[in-house]
């Protein structure tokens, strides 16, 4: 894996500190600049962004084992499987994706780090950088832990409702043969997670901006509350599972309003989603 660290932001070039600033909307395709085909960008032109512009402005703590399967080839979804969506608006075509992640240190404090991935005219992620350049830091080692203290190992699962449910529908008879499986799959990791600590899950459904505020925050409260229902049935501990709905309120992609009906409907895709943030406490 190609992965770079910034360490001297202050040698950036007028211009990037420039494009900083004129591309404060992240939504255009792409914050830095010269980024090429092939997904390569010289140092002088990445430009991170302010991280009180990010949507989920606090980041989150990543799955490790996630984090290491990100490497030069892997396309937008995968790294949505493994990442979550891009924690700064990206729109459709954007050739990088941006996220604030924090880890533990050995002395129970929180590094927060900034993540780029850069991705070739083909969507697929290429180069990767942090900032700032003592990030990631080193994994903690099993030699000398912090005494008596437990570490949380927070995880973000993300499931399509177009995969779960049929459309505009969010009762369990609505639930499709596809979305059966992957539920049963995922009850199954829940419940071995329940088996080494205690956990904590919040479910959380969102819509695209089709239909009124006022249904969409319905729709999807119904949808996490009818997928918690459904890993109950499972065997997972209802006492571990707390519900909320976010409606449109959150999009990962920005459509414009002028496509097609069905083009919009496609592109809306990624919107339409429920977020299972899950801790684990051993």
């Amino acid at each position: 894996m190609k992965t770079h660290y910034i360490t001297k932001i202050a040698s950036f070039s007028a211009l990037s500190l420039a494009t900083l600033v004129m591309t404060g909307c992240l939504g255009m395709k792409s914050l830095s600049s010269g980024i090429t085909d092939d997904g390569h960008i010289d140092m002088q032109n990445i430009v991170f962004p302010e991280p009180d512009t990010a949507w989920r402005y606090q980041g989150q703590f990543p799955n490790n084992e996630n984090l290491s399967k990100i490497r030069p080839g892997i396309d937008k979804d995968n790294i949505y499987q493994l990442l979550g969506p891009p924690h700064f608006s990206a729109g459709q075509y954007a050739r990088e994706w941006d996220y604030i992640l924090k880890f533990y240190m050995p002395d129970n404090s929180v590094k927060t780090c900034q993540y780029k991935i850069i991705f070739d005219k083909n969507y697929q992620g290429q180069e990767f950088y942090w900032m700032p350049a003592d990030c990631p830091p080193k994994p903690m080692t099993t030699a000398s832990p912090p005494a008596l203290t437990i570490q949380p190992a927070p995880e973000r699962i993300n499931l399509s409702t177009d995969t779960l449910f049929r459309f505009d529908k969010s009762a369990a008879q609505d639930i499709l043969p596809e979305g059966r499986y992957e539920l049963d799959r995922l009850a199954k990791t829940l419940r071995q997670y329940q088996q080494t600590g205690t956990s904590t899950i919040v479910i959380t459904g969102h819509t695209d901006r089709k239909g009124t505020e006022a249904y969409n925050m319905r729709l999807s409260s119904q949808r996490a509350q009818t997928i918690a229902n459904y890993l109950v049935n499972q065997g997972v501990n209802p006492n571990t599972i707390s519900t909320t709905g976010a409606g449109e309120s959150q999009p990962i992609v920005e459509c414009s309003a002028s496509l097609p009906r069905q083009q919009e409907i496609d592109c809306l895709q990624p919107n339409r989603r429920v977020a299972l943030d899950v801790t684990t406490v051993q």
